[in-house]
């Protein structure tokens, strides 16, 4: 402990010259450098002055691993500071969005209900999963079922969770950012169908709207090259405010397309993600099935286009008490409140 404690005063030591430097973006300045910016072949837009100072709200967030990347991963949180402090990072960042991704097509899902409940083991002495014989698909998050080094709590996770042989289980990769990058350092040896997962996420490296343009670019290359590599039968699809279209061409034939719809706090937030989800729908082909973690009822999808809600509302709000309008519900059991929200959620979902 005191010799973390050392090396801890030591680094802000070493910082204390370079800090002043973290202000010194030179903003749109710098693009004209940058190999990533459409002007020079890239595909980044490029800053202005409102981006350059979001950016520089993210005091934080640059050479340090202790929050973002899981302390593993390097992050720029802006572009202008990975330049002008770290130069060398360029290369790395380069390898990541030049790396070659071919068309990803995986074979379509074989699920029929469209509401796909999420799972804890914590519930499982109430043989939910055996109660609702109509549902064939659950899902369940990573950290459930996985520590934070990448090792499965159990050989078998249907068994772990009590979930019946002949259902599909999903599992879900939204979670801290450790849990992206050992997802990203073990690739297929995570072997999944070895522990009764029948479908996974890709790595879910989010493109979060005030991070660094070159960030989210790095981010949303991350998703495609972790599906493909780990044969993910899924893909997913975030635009935010500053990637075009094309850039996500190799998934354009993939039958299975993810979106988050959770943690929207801000109108911001939500007016990107129905701007992305109008261009998905118009885009993708009439074919392509949409899983949405969280309600896909505000998205204003169209009514041809096959939608799969995965839905942890039901779990949370039994394990709390409530209903799911939130209300406690001191009269029904806990097995019986399970089942009266996931009931209640099937209705609006059929």
């Amino acid at each position: 402990m005191e010799a973390v404690e050392a090396a801890n005063k030591s680094r802000k030591r070493d910082l204390a010259g370079v800090l002043p430097m973290l202000w010194e973006c030179p903003g749109k300045a710098l693009c004209v450098e940058c190999f990533w910016w459409n002007h020079n072949g890239g595909q980044c837009p490029g800053c202005d002055d409102d981006y350059q100072q979001r950016c520089l709200k993210r005091f934080c967030n640059y050479d340090c691993p202790h929050c973002s990347g899981g302390k593993r991963a390097r992050t720029p949180g802006c572009c202008g500071r990975t330049v002008v402090l770290w130069h060398s990072w360029l290369d790395h960042f380069k390898e990541t969005l030049e790396y070659p991704v071919a068309d990803y097509a995986p074979a379509p899902l074989q699920i029929q209900c469209r509401l796909i409940p999420v799972l804890y083991p914590e519930v499982k002495k109430f043989g939910i999963p055996e109660k609702f014989t109509q549902i064939d698909a659950w899902a369940v998050p990573i950290h459930k079922v996985a520590d934070r080094k990448g090792q499965f709590k159990s050989s078998d996770l249907k068994d772990y969770l009590g979930l019946p042989g002949d259902r599909k289980l999903i599992l879900v990769t939204c979670a801290y950012d450790d849990y992206q990058e050992v997802l990203w350092e073990k690739g297929p040896k995570m072997e999944y169908e070895q522990h009764g997962i029948d479908y996974w996420f890709p790595g879910h490296f989010s493109v979060y709207d005030d991070d660094s343009k070159l960030y989210q670019f790095i981010s949303a290359k991350r998703q495609q090259i972790h599906a493909t590599w780990t044969e993910s039968h899924f893909v997913w699809f975030r635009l935010g405010e500053n990637i075009p279209i094309e850039f996500l061409a190799p998934v354009r034939k993939a039958p299975s397309v993810l979106f988050s719809a959770n943690q929207m706090y801000t109108k911001r937030s939500k007016d990107i993600l129905l701007n992305e989800v109008q261009i998905a729908d118009s885009w993708f082909p009439p074919e392509t099935a949409f899983f949405v973690v969280g309600s896909p009822r505000w998205l204003g999808l169209s009514k041809e286009r096959t939608c799969f809600e995965i839905n942890t509302n039901w779990l949370m709000r039994a394990i709390k008490g409530r209903n799911l309008a939130g209300q406690e519900e001191s009269a029904l059991t806990r097995g019986e409140l399970l089942e009266h929200n996931l009931n209640g959620v099937l209705k609006n979902v059929s």
